[in-house]
């Protein structure tokens, strides 16, 4: 018999965390926007959306993130080296499409050098899932090979029962299971039915577009220059993308005191690859386009076996001139 967590339990699910001292985020809203945010009730949740507009991303890869402070004086530095909160937290109510984008990420962030606060904050954070029942005309998980119920990069998976008031348990990980021990007495006995996950129509032939853009040939094919005409390389596409993890590290501060930061950038600004003698290997918008599309369905996973894409859809939701990379991947898969 199956483990349902009903809704109206919720309340009591945060309570037992409170208790241990693990905080929960989720999805969270206001008038204009929503993301994943700390909760203290379960009314803050917004479980009604399909995606919230920023990415899950956010929790593990901050916007700006301090890594050490420093002071000059006269005959030395002092450093003090910054680390992320001690915390435990469980991220509740993730869509399936940010979860894989967090596990994508995984492997760029332990390629050659592991990058300790990310995984200082993977290995506090243990990660709910909830599949997919509704999907818009953006999502694209399918065309990635991925589902509206896939568990990559979950620890728990809920699926919707047809009643609408509660989830069946999946457990994934070990940290999942550690989750569902501490609420253990909290889930119930059923035999609901689960209701449908959402049709998702695949959009274009992954296969294909991977095989041309590893055609040499197609670096310069004359396709980057019209269908990157549109791009106004403001960065929404980059900085919405669960995947996208470009950054750079400055000191911020004045002579003698100052912080050193971690900050996202965006292969689609100009200043991005601009070299200090005024040359730039990506000079133009459709130079930087392509990169861009490269990077995610040709570089990435020639590396790390994986696409560096989970198919969430922000990028042509937010886009401001409706472009995203949909199109470019349709024409591409329409053309072998």
């Amino acid at each position: 018999m199956a483990k349902i967590l009903a809704k109206n339990k919720l309340n009591d699910v945060i309570a037992k965390l409170k208790s241990a001292g693990i905080d929960l985020f989720g999805p969270v809203r206001d008038d204009k926007h929503s993301w994943y945010g700390p909760v203290e009730e379960a009314g803050q949740l917004a479980l009604d959306l399909i995606l919230t507009d920023r990415t899950l991303k956010e929790l593990f890869f901050p916007q700006t993130e301090p890594l050490l402070k420093f002071e000059i004086k006269k005959q030395q530095v002092d450093m003090q080296e910054m680390s992320p909160p001690n915390r435990q937290r469980v991220i509740f109510a993730v869509r399936p499409c940010d979860a894989a984008g967090i596990a994508i990420d995984d492997a760029l962030f332990g390629w050659d050098y592991k990058d300790s606060y990310w995984f200082k904050r993977r290995n506090d954070s243990t990660i709910v899932s909830i599949a997919c029942t509704a999907a818009d005309e953006f999502c694209l998980c399918t065309s990635l090979k991925l589902s509206p119920d896939s568990t990559k990069g979950s620890d728990i998976l809920l699926w919707p029962t047809k009643d609408g008031k509660g989830w069946r348990v999946e457990e994934i990980t070990d940290k999942g299971k550690e989750f569902l021990g501490r609420i253990n007495e909290l889930l119930e006995d059923s035999e609901d039915q689960t209701a449908a996950v959402a049709n998702v129509p695949v959009k274009f032939d992954l296969d294909k577009v991977v095989a041309w853009l590893a055609e040499p040939a197609n670096f310069d094919s004359s396709f980057w220059r019209e269908i990157s005409r549109r791009c106004i390389g403001c960065g929404a596409c980059t900085f919405l993308c669960p995947t996208c993890h470009c950054f750079d590290i400055q000191d911020e501060g004045n002579t003698y005191h100052g912080v050193r930061q971690k900050n996202w950038d965006s292969c689609s600004f100009a200043m991005f690859t601009m070299h200090t003698s005024g040359h730039n290997p990506r000079p133009t918008q459709m130079s930087r386009w392509r990169q861009r599309i490269m990077h995610k369905f040709n570089y990435y996973p020639g590396k790390f076996q994986a696409n560096s894409c989970s198919g969430c859809g922000r990028c042509t939701r937010q886009c401001p001139v409706d472009m995203g990379i949909v199109e470019t991947l349709r024409e591409i898969s329409k053309s072998v």
